[in-house]
C-alpha cells in the first residue's frame, strides 16, 4: 500500500520478525560512507520503519477490541518510554520540548493507520477511541466500501481519501508529515503528563506512609511499670486464691530416659577395639607383602650369583 509504486522509496527492504510483530525498514535515501581505503561505498538510510500488528485485519469482526489494544499498544508506547528516560522530569511542556519531539530524529511513531473493509461498527469505533489518544490514527478503507470514515474525537485531522493520497501526504508534503509529526508529539507529551502523575501519587503515597510509621507510638516501659506495678501484688494474690495453678495439665512433652551410668565406658572400649582391627590387619598383610617381595629379590640374587659362579668355574675346566 505504501511501498508498491512509490517512486520515492529507493529500496523497499525486507520484512523481519521480532517480538512485537513484523517490521519493515525501508529508505527513501542512500547514505554515502567512505572505507579505509577512501572508497565511497553507498547504502540504504533505512529511515521508513512499518510495522504490522496482525490483530487490524480482524476488525469488525469478532476479536475483542480491548485484545487489539493490548497487543498494539506496546509498540506505541515502547518509544515513548526511551524519550521518558532522556527527557528531564522537571521539565515542563514547552514550545521547544514539542518542537524537539515532533523532529524527524525522534523516535516515535508519526501515525497507526487502519486499513478497514468493513462497514463501522462498534468494534472498531472502540478501538479506534483507545488508539486515538496515544498515536495520530488514519482510516483508510480499500474493498467494495470506500467511503470516507467519519470523524471521532482525537483523531487525525489527515483523511486520505486513496492509497495514492495516502503515499504523497506521507512521503511527498512535508506539511502534512510535520502536522502528523507534532500530532504525535502532543500524544506523547499527554501521556508523559500522565505516567508523572501517577508516579506523583506513589510518592506521596509512599512518603505519607513513611511518615505514618516515624510517629508510631514507642512503648515507654517506664510507664508501663509505673502503671501496672502497683497492680501486681494484688493480682497476684487474687491468682493464688484461685488454687488452678497447680492444676495445670501434665506436661505431654516425652522426654528421653537417662541412660545408665556406665564410669568405665566398657562399651566405648570394646567398639573402639574392634575399630583397631582393620587397620591392624591391614597393617600386618602389607608387611608380609613387602617381606615376600624382599625374598624374591634375594633369591634373584642368589640364582645371579650362582649362574655366575657355574660359569667361572666351567670356564676354568675348558682351560
Amino acid at each position: 500500500l505504501l511501498l508498491d509504486d512509490n517512486e520515492d522509496v529507493v529500496d523497499p527492504g525486507i520484512w523481519e520478525e521480532t517480538d512485537e510483530g513484523s517490521v519493515l525498514r525501508a529508505s527513501t535515501d542512500w547514505v554515502e560512507h567512505r572505507d579505509p581505503h577512501g572508497l565511497e561505498k553507498f547504502e540504504p538510510s533505512r529511515n521508513v520503519e512499518i510495522s504490522l500488528a496482525y490483530v487490524l485485519s480482524n476488525i469488525g469482526g469478532d476479536v475483542d477490541s480491548s485484545m487489539q489494544v493490548s497487543a498494539i499498544l506496546p509498540i506505541i508506547h515502547s518509544p515513548f518510554y526511551s524519550l521518558l528516560e532522556i527527557i528531564d522530569p522537571d521539565c515542563q511542556p514547552s514550545d521547544t520540548l514539542i518542537s524537539l519531539i515532533a523532529s524527524p530524529l525522534a523516535p516515535i511513531y508519526t501515525a497507526c493507520i487502519i486499513l478497514s473493509k468493513s462497514t463501522q461498527s462498534e468494534n472498531e469505533n472502540s478501538l479506534i477511541d483507545a488508539l486515538a489518544t496515544h498515536t495520530p490514527v488514519i482510516i483508510f478503507r480499500y474493498g467494495l466500501d470506500q467511503t470516507r470514515f467519519p470523524p471521532r474525537p482525537h483523531m487525525s485531522s489527515f483523511s486520505p481519501s486513496s492509497a495514492s493520497a495516502l503515499r504523497n501526504g506521507l512521503f511527498r508534503s512535508p506539511e502534512t508529515l510535520l502536522s502528523l509529526r507534532y500530532e504525535a508529539a502532543e500524544r506523547f507529551l499527554h501521556w508523559r503528563e500522565i505516567e508523572r502523575a501517577v508516579e506523583s501519587i506513589h510518592i506521596s503515597n509512599r512518603e505519607i506512609a513513611h511518615r505514618l510509621l516515624e510517629k508510631a507510638p514507642s512503648w515507654d516501659k517506664a510507664k508501663w511499670e509505673a502503671e501496672w506495678e502497683s497492680r501486681l501484688s494484688h493480682d497476684v494474690a487474687t491468682r493464688s486464691r484461685e488454687n488452678t495453678v497447680t492444676n495445670r495439665p501434665a506436661n505431654t512433652i516425652h522426654r528421653p530416659a537417662s541412660s545408665i551410668v556406665d564410669p568405665l565406658h566398657f562399651s566405648s572400649l570394646i567398639a573402639f577395639s574392634f575399630s583397631l582391627l582393620k587397620p591392624a590387619k591391614a597393617r600386618i598383610m602389607r608387611s608380609i607383602s613387602t617381606f615376600m617381595e624382599s625374598m624374591s629379590d634375594c633369591r634373584v640374587r642368589i640364582a645371579v650369583v650362582g649362574s655366575f659362579c657355574i660359569g667361572m668355574g666351567v670356564g676354568w675346566m675348558l682351560r
